[in-house]
This record gives structure tokens, sequence and C-alpha cells, in this order.
């Protein structure tokens, strides 16, 4: 059965070939101040994504606006320098920036081929990201699950994409950067799956559900151009 439909993760996948947001922002962090453990960093981490969604305006703030208060909160709950945090954000936003305006001229491409959607696990603001860096022309969905309510790898998320496209499991393919959410999630509805590894060294726990392992995104044009998922 030939493929019709591309579904993606947005963070870690789009904006940063295969880096969770949480590992780019430790790397940093170590750079400046190495004594950080990994531990602490996961600890005030989610205290401080916690304080986003706490704070009600999550799902209206844009990706620049996202990573800075949560980078605040974490430079705060340790005491360190606000212009280190500064320079984590610039940083951060000129990466997911690069890797986004690839990904939006790869979508380009592939437009008038396939049916092309995102699934993310976010705040409720992914379609305005994905207005902010030019995505949504390109899309033909958009599900977060902060407004559906529903989160990967749960498999009503997964349903919600393929109901809206008007298409079957079988029909298509989901690509992320998380083997848990992403690649069980996928395949737990009969979605092909490729899991997007970039440089990273990901422990894979079952490798016979990972359909095509990626080390950035494009590949995926030879997969969707073999005979493989014929």
């Amino acid at each position: 059965m030939k493929l019709r439909a591309l579904l993606f993760d947005f963070g870690g996948t789009l904006d940063g070939n295969g880096v969770h947001w949480r590992d780019r922002t430790y790397r940093f962090l170590q750079q400046a101040y190495p004594e950080i453990d990994r531990e602490t960093f996961d600890r005030v981490d989610r205290a401080a994504v916690d304080r986003l969604i706490d704070g009600g305006s999550a799902s209206q703030l844009s990706l620049r606006e996202t990573m800075d208060i949560i980078a605040t909160g974490i430079y705060e709950a340790l005491g360190l320098d606000m212009c280190v945090k500064d320079r984590y954000v610039d940083f951060f936003c000129e990466g997911a920036g690069e890797h986004l305006d690839r990904n939006r001229q790869w979508f380009v491409t592939l437009r008038d081929r396939y049916q092309i959607g995102v699934i993310s696990n976010n705040f409720g603001n992914t379609r305005g990201w994905c207005d902010e860096y030019d995505l949504s022309p390109l899309l033909d969905i958009v599900v977060d699950s902060t407004v559906v309510g529903i989160s990967k790898p749960e498999a009503g998320i997964f349903h919600a994409a393929l109901k809206g496209l008007g298409t079957v499991p079988e029909q298509a393919i989901y690509v992320g950067d998380t083997y848990s959410d992403d690649v069980v999630g996928a395949k737990g509805v009969g979605m092909w799956a490729a899991w997007l590894v970039g440089e990273e060294d990901k422990e894979c726990p079952d490798a016979s559900l990972v359909d095509v392992q990626l080390t950035e995104l494009q590949e995926l044009d030879g997969f969707l151009d073999s005979e493989n998922h014929t």
C-alpha cells in the first residue's frame, strides 16, 4: 500500500535533528557550568516547564518566548548568570530556525506527492509555531496534545491526525526523535515509524519497530523512493 501521509513530531525533530530540547539545554549549560549534574538539571527543568504550564498563557507564546520562560526558570533556580541564559535562548532559537527553514524548503518538494502534518506533545502552541516559521501553508493538519487532550504515545492523538487527513494507518508514516513516544506510539496504531536519531547515541529496545532510522530528516526521501513501503 502506497504511503499517502507524512506526519512529523515538532520539538527535537523538525527543529533539532534528533536532539531533544532538554538535551540541548543541558549541553549548553554544562559548557559554562560543568559542575551541574544531570539529575539536578532535570529537576529544575521539570519545575520550569510546570511553571510555564501553570501560568496559563503557554498556548499564546512564540517559540522564543516559550524557551525564554523555561530557561529563566532553570537559571533562576540554579542561581546562574542571566546573561548566559540570554545567550542560550539566542543559541537555541538560531539553531531551531535553521532546521525549520531547511525542513520548510524540503516540505515544498514533498507537497505535491503527500499529505503533510505535525503531531506534537506541546503546550497548545504548535500551530502558532508553524505559523511563525511559515510551515503552516505546507501542512494539512497540526495536532497538539494540549488542544486534543491526548498525548503521545496514546493511540488517540495519532488517530486524530489520521481521521483529519482521511487516511488509514497503513498509508501514513510518523517521524520522530523519541523512541518511547514516537516509534512505539506510531507502531501501536499500525503506522509506519521513522526514528530520527541524528548523531545521538540512543537506546533502541526493539529494532523491529523501526521501519527506517535517520541521521537527518531528508534521508527519508530514500525510503519514500524505495519499494520498502509498497
